[in-house]
């Protein structure tokens, strides 16, 4: 960064990076670092020496091929600000724009921060090299420089690139050097996925129940990336979110591994949630290929592997013993005094087992009574982004222009993973609402009804944006009485959200249970709606709230309006002719009639206007 802040040649890089490490890590290091490159645009004594050298060497030509698979166009011979980052989905859309003041200060700020962690380097190397790794990762700045600023390269952070760099180092490093040659080298790509999240999630009966869950599957997913980090580096894990782990590894560790990733998970989840763990062998000439294929072949084979599992469920009871109520498979032993059952004939508290009892009481304080508004109702939203998966096979790369790069797919994941779980969960607090589940491009939530469309529509504009309109949302919303059960706001919403995608994706479906609750072929039968047509609702929902007319007479053209398009329109000019209406009302509730939506309009603001 300071390179380029002063406006010095590419090769001078190296001459910087000397002079940071050796603030931070001493002389012994810095030369280490600085040593990382063996072509003639650098000179020959700054060239690898030892065979530390040489390995981060290659694994930089690892990275950098991997990483680096168009041809720059060719600009000024020094890099000159202001340096832009670029979208990873967009080489027009423009993430970051640093002015050389702004390097310097960077520049600077990892400086600070890092000199104070990196004392303890000679006495501690491996805990002070996770305290390194840990505040570099935490870095936001560091995750807005360009790794090279020339486009359409200048898309991949420098934090990414260095991570990558690292990773491939670590596993030359653990499996033995074998020359300087790429293909010499093989590694493995181990993926692995949590069994059936959904159905242990959606056991829930209460809100509690479903946080709960949730982040047992996120506590779970945390000992498994833990269990990697110590085993081989925090480098190699490319990505651990939602019961899902990549990561690059060894061969030779590779079995301890997979073994590991699988203990640590289930270990911490109980063995409530299990998971599938695989890999792929690739070659080091593959990963300087297209990695987004190979990407796509590890998921390919999880898939496989997952299809194997015999799923039994193992219930052992004693006769005539009464199980949980919320996961039907143990013994209960505690009595919730305070919850009675939504559905039972014959009221009584809820019974749970042991297990279930203790993941209630860790989330104990937030319910949907909690978050239910003036009405009573609550709505869950469950959105679901478009594509996603096809740019993170490469596919979607491709399209664009682009390669899918490791580095690439790593910073579309991080970009995926902070939108979910900071923006998305600072909106659904802006509402007033209750986070299940934020990560990947998934969100679960629950939020008052009254805020629930509007809650919806920032998500996914908020969505859209961080994807550079190159990738939208779908989204099934479902309003119902706080006093039914969950389960069926969580059901009803993934019934929606499948309607949105089925009838083309970028919509957004909703629907109001009623008290009986509703089936799934009515659910069916509802129909989807396109983004802007939500706002075209919503400015209806608005202008009946605001107007001073009976609702009544309101009630009266939309129940026509249901019928007949025809007979509604002769009804409005009727009440205008008739004076029972004003003739500006009248007007836009004949332009509301045209639009399609002025029955769905209504539905939604009777439910949430406030009656005398």
């Amino acid at each position: 960064m300071e390179c380029w802040a002063e406006r010095k040649p590419w090769s001078e890089h190296v001459r910087y990076t000397y002079k940071f490490v050796k603030e931070c890590l001493g002389e012994d290091v810095a030369v280490h670092a600085m040593r990382h490159h063996s072509s003639q645009y650098y000179p020959s004594e700054w060239h690898p020496k030892d065979l530390i050298e040489k390995i981060i060497c290659l694994a930089d030509n690892f990275a950098s091929g991997a990483d680096r698979r168009e041809e720059p166009e060719r600009g000024a011979p020094l890099p000159s600000p202001p340096i832009d980052l670029t979208h990873v989905l967009s080489i027009d859309h423009v993430r970051n724009r640093l002015e050389a003041p702004d390097l310097a200060y960077t520049y600077q700020e990892v400086l600070r921060g890092l000199k104070p962690i990196a004392g303890g380097f000679e006495e501690k190397h491996r805990k002070t090299y996770f305290e390194i790794f840990d505040f570099l990762d935490q870095n936001s700045r560091l995750r807005l420089v360009p790794a090279d600023t020339r486009s359409p390269i200048n898309d991949v952070s420098l934090w990414d690139h260095m991570k990558l760099t690292a990773a491939f180092a670590t596993c030359i490093y653990l499996s033995g050097w074998m020359g300087d040659d790429p293909e010499n080298y093989r590694f493995a790509l181990l993926s692995g996925d949590a069994d059936r999240i959904s159905r242990f999630i959606n056991e829930a009966l209460r809100l509690p129940d479903l946080r709960a869950r949730s982040n047992l599957i996120k506590r779970a997913t945390d000992a498994a990336r833990d269990f990697l980090r110590d085993l081989i580096g925090p480098e190699c894990v490319l990505f651990a979110a939602g019961g899902s782990i990549l990561a690059l590894c060894p061969l030779n560790m590779l079995q301890k591994a997979l073994e590991g990733v699988k203990k640590s998970f289930e270990g911490e989840s109980g063995g409530r949630v299990t998971i599938t763990v695989s890999h792929i062998e690739v070659g080091g000439d593959e990963v300087r290929g297209d990695f987004g294929s190979l990407w796509e072949k590890a998921q390919r084979n999880l898939r496989v592997e997952k299809s194997k599992r015999i799923l039994v469920r193992q219930i052992s009871l004693p006769e005539g013993s009464e199980t949980c109520d919320v996961c039907k498979a143990k013994v209960w032993s505690y009595e919730d005094k305070e919850r009675i059952l939504p559905f039972d004939a014959s009221p009584r508290p809820e019974r749970l087992c042991d297990e279930c009892w203790t993941l209630r009481e860790k989330e104990k304080g937030v319910w949907l009574d909690d978050i239910k508004g003036e009405s009573d109702f609550v709505a869950c939203i469950k959105a679901d982004g478009d594509n996603i998966g096809a740019f993170m096979s490469g596919v979607g790369f491709k399209q664009s222009g682009k390669a899918g790069t490791p580095s690439r797919i790593s910073t579309l994941s991080d970009l995926l993973h902070k939108t979910c779980e900071e923006e998305f969960v600072r909106i659904i607090g802006e509402f007033k609402g209750g986070i299940i589940y934020a990560g990947g491009d998934d969100l679960l939530a629950f939020v008052p009804g009254e805020h629930a469309l509007e809650a919806a529509k920032k998500v996914y504009l908020k969505f859209k944006g961080e994807m550079a309109g190159k990738c939208t949302m779908s989204a099934g919303v479902a309003f119902f009485h706080y006093e039914l059960p969950v389960y069926i706001g969580i059901e009803s919403a993934n019934s929606l959200l499948s309607k949105a995608k089925s009838d083309g994706k970028d919509r957004i479906a909703l629907a109001i249970i009623g008290g009986t609750g509703i089936t799934q072929s009515e659910l069916k039968d509802i129909n989807s709606m396109e983004w802007p047509d939500l706002d075209t609702l919503l400015e209806i929902v608005d202008f009946m709230s605001k107007a001073n007319v009976a609702s009544s007479q309101v009630r009266r053209i939309v129940e026509a309006a249901s019928k007949s398009p025809v007979k509604a329109e002769a009804l409005i000019q009727y009440s205008v002719g008739r004076e029972i209406i004003d003739w500006s009302y009248g007007e836009r509730l004949l332009s509301y009639l045209n639009s399609g939506l002025l029955v769905k309009a209504f539905t939604v603001y009777n439910l949430f206007r406030k009656r005398d």
